[in-house]
């Protein structure tokens, strides 16, 4: 029984945009208007009012954890770790303001993705998609996304837990002073919508980081393909066979090899020159060509000229994408040595007393 030959991607079309699985978590946190854009009032107020609902939880619950603070305060080494919790709190609620102030931004980075960026590659001898890239965005997207969930939820689901094995009273600086019913369940999901808020902001800002890189990984990928194909593409134009190139030039399959980051190219014929579709006027094509004839220099200068726009299109996409991520980013790597430093430190300090006692 022969093998199944492996399933292409070259003549499919694109399905959506290239970010479109990053919407809702960012509409879940805020980030992103449930309603972008809108006219219509009613819509305008629901995303306000959503907005202010996040915003009033992340700031809510820094002011329950100084007042926790105050009241048990000690020293400053003892209340490390409990310090340490203000960090992705506050990170989160800066995210939240930073998407809402510079959410035109952030439409018009989505909105010039899926404009400029190229689904097919130019059509020559070898061939890809951005299908690769954007299954692999997708992929970390989720993965990512359901680690953050499920780290939240452990965070806001074990003091419950404990609580219910041990029947012991819920430990937490969230439960202080929170003895019976309906306060506890008010503060439990006050701590969930918490950090599903916190785990959403701080995830998906590093899973739009991520995608984002990704995207533009398979957009270069593309052009890279297309830069290698530029003399074919110029034969292919011209009425030449992609069987006769393929029979001559076969090799160039091992050439590619390791050379694409997400994307593969595959040696088969496309019916797409970038994402135009093509009517193959060729249908008697000629198989006799000479490569080196200048018959194809204008055609190959042509298609030159098309990867130097590509290129300058990815140029621009990325310095769009590094000034509106460069002070979160910042921010954030800030935040996270911080943040590590200081539960290192309060480790210490546990990890010493422990040894004099």
């Amino acid at each position: 029984m022969a093998p199944a030959e492996p399933k292409t991607t070259l003549n499919s079309e694109r399905k959506g945009g290239y970010m479109q699985f990053l919407i809702l978590p960012l509409k879940m946190t805020a980030c992103w208007d449930f309603f972008p854009n809108s006219p219509i009032e009613w819509q305008i107020i629901t995303n306000d009012v959503y907005l202010a609902v996040v915003m009033f939880v992340l700031t809510y619950v820094p002011m329950i954890l100084t007042v926790h603070l105050y009241t048990e305060w000690q020293d400053v080494m003892s209340s490390l770790a409990t310090i340490a919790d203000y960090s992705p709190i506050l990170i989160s609620l800066i995210i939240v303001i930073y998407y809402a102030i510079y959410r035109q931004e952030l439409y018009k980075l989505s909105e010039f993705m899926n404009e400029n960026f190229k689904h097919h590659s130019a059509r020559g001898l070898t061939n890809m998609t951005m299908v690769g890239s954007y299954n692999a965005a997708l992929r970390f997207a989720r993965f990512y996304t359901s680690c953050t969930m499920f780290s939240v939820a452990m965070y806001a689901l074990m003091p419950v837990i404990m609580h219910w094995w041990t029947k012991e009273p819920i430990q937490g600086w969230m439960y202080m002073d929170v003895t019976r019913s309906p306060f506890i369940e008010f503060v439990f999901l006050l701590s969930c919508a918490t950090q599903l808020y916190v785990g959403l902001a701080l995830g998906q800002f590093g899973v739009f980081c991520a995608v984002n890189s990704i995207l533009i990984c398979g957009q270069l990928d593309l052009l890279c393909c297309s830069l290698r194909n530029a003399r074919y593409t110029a034969l292919l134009q011209h009425g030449v066979k992609h069987a006769a190139l393929v029979a001559s030039y076969a090799n160039i399959k091992d050439d590619e090899k390791h050379t694409y980051i997400y994307s593969e190219s595959e040696l088969k014929e496309s019916y797409y020159h970038y994402d135009k579709k093509v009517n193959d006027a060729f249908v008697d094509g000629t198989s006799q060509y000479d490569i080196y004839s200048s018959d194809y220099d204008e055609a190959t200068a042509a298609a030159l000229h098309d990867c130097a726009a590509l290129s300058q299109v990815v140029n621009k996409y990325k310095v769009m994408f590094e000034n509106f991520v460069s002070p979160l980013l910042a921010m954030r790597v800030v935040q996270v040595t911080m943040y590590l430093c200081i539960l290192l430190y309060a480790a210490t300090l546990v990890i010493r007393g422990r040894i004099k006692f």
